[in-house]
């Protein structure tokens, strides 16, 4: 229901809109589809979406409205240093009383601005050496002062929400779990074999996506698969890693420029069409992460009817459900995990598939309870 008909002003919602300016993959996935969702269940609200950077993708409609700080500085800084410092003298100067913090840290704090925030991970708790150095100071200095003190808390998964009371002992409000885009339904097969001929894959292949770093822990992935294909018979298979550069990854790049190319490729940066063409060819998506807060690939390949191998971690059990092969995430685990899919000769699974509805449902009832507050 409009708000108008129930008598409350109209939402004027800021977010970090920086995931919106970088890439579509990750949380820059999550808060683009949580934005078309929101834009259809708060029709009278306005957001302003505050970046340092240009944004790179549409947004939902007219009532999104793209404030790229033009500071000099905004450019220069740490994008966290620029949301404290800069993003509450903005949400001022547009009259904001709300703010939707999509990467957990909070501008620094206003009389009458209200806040909800996203919790998608505890990174700097649990593998802090993954995280880039900046990245893992600001969550050190703010993660939890900032969570402690927002109007309501949002989580990504349940695993994600466990985490947060039994390290913090703060209670999420409410979970909105990850979907799977429109992208990701079946395609034809000769849509699928057109696609995978202009890239360049040909089956039988393993899939990997994620960025290049440390947490994704694509170097066991990589010397699992080569020592398979020496000690045992899977001649013809290819392992294919789908994802942009990182950080820390000097190792995972070595092992890449060292390995055949006929053997293992890295694709970089794959368009969702094509990703959706290469997970429905795949013998199996894996996924050997030390941790995620959720895991949308997981998600993804279970929408293609694709086969998943997936690190044993409670996140990933919640995107995987029960048909998925769960494995200790180091070499000799996902040899055992990738040899269970080619023993395997049952037919593949039945698609799986979950919108961002729910999540969508869940993250507007909370920013009109939360903005409505007397």
């Amino acid at each position: 229901m409009p708000s108008s008909e129930i008598g409350d002003t109209p939402l004027k919602i800021g977010l970090d809109a920086q995931p919106l300016a970088t890439s579509r993959a990750g949380i820059g996935r999550y808060v683009l589809e949580l934005c078309r969702e929101l834009d259809a269940r708060l029709p009278d609200a306005t957001f302003y979406c505050y970046s340092p950077r240009p944004i790179t993708v549409a947004l939902p409609s007219l009532r999104w409205i793209a404030r790229v700080d033009s500071h000099p500085l905004a450019c220069r800084v740490p994008s966290y240093w620029w949301l404290k410092a800069r993003v509450h003298r903005l949400c001022a100067a547009d009259g904001v009383g709300l703010f939707w913090a999509t990467r957990t840290i909070l501008p620094r704090s206003g009389a009458t601005l209200r806040t909800v925030t996203t919790v998608h991970d505890l990174n700097h708790l649990l593998v802090p050496a993954s995280m880039p150095t900046f990245t893992r100071f600001a969550h050190r200095l703010f993660f939890y002062h900032d969570v402690r003190r927002a109007d309501a808390v949002i989580t990504n998964s349940r695993g994600t929400a466990t985490r947060l009371t039994a390290h913090l002992g703060i209670r999420a409000n409410g979970i909105a779990r990850p979907g799977v885009s429109g992208a990701f339904a079946n395609q034809e097969r000769s849509d699928i074999e057109a696609r995978l001929k202009r890239i360049g894959v040909h089956p039988p292949y393993f899939l990997a996506v994620g960025t290049l770093e440390p947490r994704k822990n694509l170097s066991p992935l990589i010397a699992a698969f080569l020592e398979l294909c020496t000690s045992h018979p899977i001649a013809g298979y290819r392992l294919v890693i789908v994802g942009q550069p990182g950080w820390k990854n000097a190792p995972v790049t070595r092992q890449l420029a060292a390995a055949d190319a006929d053997r293992v490729r890295w694709l970089g940066y794959v368009a969702d069409d094509d990703l959706a063409a290469l997970y429905q060819a795949a013998a199996a998506f894996v996924m050997p992460s030390l941790y995620e807060g959720f895991g949308i690939p997981v998600l993804e390949a279970r929408a293609s009817g694709t086969r998943v191998v997936a690190s044993d971690i409670p996140e990933l059990r919640e995107a995987g459900g029960p048909d998925a092969v769960y494995v200790t995430p180091d070499k000799e685990g996902i040899k055992r995990g990738l040899l269970r899919i080619l023993e395997d000769d049952g037919p593949r699974p039945s698609p799986t598939s979950a919108g961002w509805d729910e999540a969508g449902a869940v993250m507007a009832e909370i920013l009109k309870k939360v903005g409505h507050h007397p």
